[in-house]
């Protein structure tokens, strides 16, 4: 079960702090600089495989001393990463660890000789529980925590469509999970995710490390949103991946960077036109979040931190427009032995009006200092709401030292969108999409973009791309015309830096020669809303029309496919069949030639049905399936007609 126990102080009045009228270095402390609400996580508790625990048949394994395997022991990163939504500093706590007193109730000891575990009349935690932030309802709901396999491994159980908004405790509760096997005879549970979100694939599959299991939710027996972290092997001895002095279990850590027992670290930091709201369980918070304020209004300002001990404080000032600091308090609790997180909140109302402009609301905490700008009367200034001014950029780009990889531009209404395709550091195909880039390209003038990566799902049926993609790291572009320039990738894979020229432009962009195929209009990237984590890039290039699948295998790996060269002229209703190639080999640092890489994987179906719709049925190595696509993002300048 997983418990929550909140202690909020809401308080009736607000803060008064005056703005000074002109420019003041000095820290105006006030005399009740109280917070208004003070939000604690205690203690998360769950039950989750304490007495559902898999019952897996196979003989023993022999972990650590002499039978230990060569390889050693799996190494563990994190079972959690940040989905789209959520753009918070750090983004979760842990509440509780595998309890190694044997005695219980109230009988408590984790790996480091603390009781940050817990026990009931008749188990002992058996797991890692691991937390959401300030406000976990409302990020389930946005599938803000999205749970990753923590090793490469194998699944051997997998289990959906239990009720996630469990509050109680419930003996018939089931959880949402994903059990992985390990080379070294252990496995890994991943219990109490999101209805509907585990992964589509099955047992028996192989999955790689960091990818996507599911989303975190509160099935089974758990009355919050969290993830549970089992590490046992098959004849269900368990293990406690943390190695400390009090760690009975197992010697040696499982991590690949073992945490340490306190990671005091400022989760987020915000401001809020109202306190933020604590329904009932299971109803999401309503935070009323705000950064844009009348200078007649209350702001609140809030910070969350992790691992709070009484003995801690957090300081926090408000900075006006002139950079003069206005408001400065702090928070502690003696009372308070320790918490996994804790959320405080101040209250602020003027006896004058604001002073309009950019307001820093700073937080220290640990040493840790984090920012956060609101801004009273008018915003910030809006981005230029200007579309590319040309398509010059539009097509195939490469490296001719390192062929078996490159870049799709597509120079859109309104932005600019990258794919970059290729292996990543483990030989496996990737593809990467950047964020929209928005204005025009312009040679000469360098260009940085987040790039992300897709994590999860099948060939049947993927994984939606708001859960399925997650951060790479960046992308930095320099042209220096029409055909030359240069890329420096940054992310999980490495660094690469490339000298890219031209592999082919799209016909009618403005610095391609010649004329303008009648059929140019449907380049661009299409993809079915029923498959939204895939899609298609067609390219529509002098020498002919080339199509790319950004996709999943069917056991889940990465794809992307391309086409032959197709000579053949689009037009509504015809269907054009062309072959499909796989690249097969490679890596990140070292791609194979594309002429060595790429077999025949299968073929494709293009028909036409009028200029937002296409249908794209490809049969091949992995199976059939029929797309349904609508137009994502067209080729400014290039227009079609029905």
């Amino acid at each position: 079960m997983h418990r929550k126990i909140f202690l909020i102080v809401s308080l009736s009045f607000l803060l008064p702090f005056a703005i000074p009228t002109e420019a003041s270095t000095e820290l105006h402390q006030m005399n009740d600089g109280k917070p208004v609400q003070v939000h604690i996580i205690e203690q998360a508790l769950d039950r989750s495989h304490d007495e559902h625990q898999p019952q897996l048949s196979s003989a023993k394994v022999e972990w650590f001393g002499e039978s230990k395997t060569e390889a050693g022991p799996t190494l563990l990163e994190l079972p959690l990463r940040r989905g789209l939504s959520n753009n918070n500093p750090e983004f979760l706590t842990i509440a509780a660890f595998v309890d190694h007193d044997d005695v219980f109730p109230d009988s408590l000891l984790d790996w480091n000789c603390g009781e940050r575990a817990y026990d009931a009349d008749s188990f002992n935690h058996n797991g890692t529980d691991y937390n959401g932030v300030q406000f976990p309802w409302l990020t389930m709901a946005n599938d803000g925590m999205v749970v990753i396999a923590a090793a490469d491994g194998e699944i051997i159980e997998i289990h959906d469509g239990e009720p996630d908004k469990n509050c109680s405790f419930d003996s018939s509760a089931e959880a949402n999970r994903v059990i992985l096997k390990h080379d070294d005879g252990t496995i890994t549970i991943y219990a109490h995710m999101k209805t509907g979100s585990v992964t589509p694939r099955k047992v028996g599959d192989w999955v790689e490390q960091g990818d996507y299991l599911g989303v975190m939710g509160s099935s089974g027996l758990s009355t919050g949103p969290h993830l549970h972290l089992g590490v046992q092997d098959l004849s269900n001895n368990l293990f406690d991946p943390y190695a400390g002095n009090c760690n009975t279990l197992n010697d040696d850590s499982f991590w690949a960077e073992q945490e340490a027992y306190h990671e005091k670290r400022i989760l987020s930091l915000d401001t809020h036109s109202a306190q933020p709201e604590y329904p009932p369980c299971p109803q999401s918070e309503v935070p009323h979040f705000s950064n844009l304020y009348e200078p007649e209004d209350a702001v609140y300002p809030s910070v969350t931190v992790r691992d709070f001990e009484g003995t801690d404080e957090i300081q926090v000032e408000l900075r006006d427009p002139s950079n003069g600091a206005v408001f400065a308090s702090s928070y502690s609790d003696n009372t308070l032995d320790f918490a996994p997180s804790v959320s405080v909140v101040w209250g602020l109302q003027s006896s004058e009006p604001m002073q309009e402009g950019k307001y820093s609301w700073r937080a220290t905490y640990n040493g840790q200092t984090v920012e956060h700008s609101f801004y009273v009367g008018d915003g910030p200034d809006p981005a230029p709401e200007t579309n590319p001014a040309n398509n010059a950029f539009t097509g195939l780009w490469y490296d001719p030292a390192l062929d078996g990889e490159g870049f799709n531009i597509v120079t859109a209404e309104g932005s600019t969108i990258v794919y970059f395709y290729g292996s990543d550091n483990r030989g496996n195909r990737v593809w990467l999409i950047s964020d929209p880039i928005p204005g025009e390209i312009k040679a000469g003038i360098p260009i940085e973009t987040l790039m992300f990566e897709s994590t999860g799902g099948v060939f049947t049926s993927p994984v939606q791309s708001s859960r399925g993609l997650s951060a790479w790291g960046t992308l930095n572009l320099l042209f220096s015309s029409c055909e030359d320039g240069q890329s420096s990738l940054n992310g999980a894979d490495g660094a690469k830096l490339s000298r890219i020229i031209k592999l082919a432009g799209v016909s009618g962009a403005s610095c391609v020669d010649g004329d303008v195929p009648a059929d140019s209009g449907w380049a661009g990237l299409w993809y079915d809303p029923a498959k939204d984590g895939e899609g298609y890039n067609l390219i529509v290039a002098p020498a002919g029309r080339i199509l790319y699948y950004y996709g999943f295998k069917a056991n889940g790996l990465r794809l992307w496919l391309i086409s032959d060269v197709i000579a053949e002229t689009l037009d509504i209703g015809k269907t054009i069949e062309v072959t499909m190639f796989e690249a097969t080999e490679g890596t990140f640092s070292t791609p194979v030639p594309s002429g060595e890489s790429l077999i025949v994987w299968g073929s494709a179906k293009i028909t036409v049905i009028d200029c937002n719709h296409v249908t794209i049925v490809v049969e091949g190595m992995d199976g059939s399936k029929t797309s349904n696509t609508v137009r994502l993002a067209g080729i400014i300048g290039l227009s079609c007609s029905d």
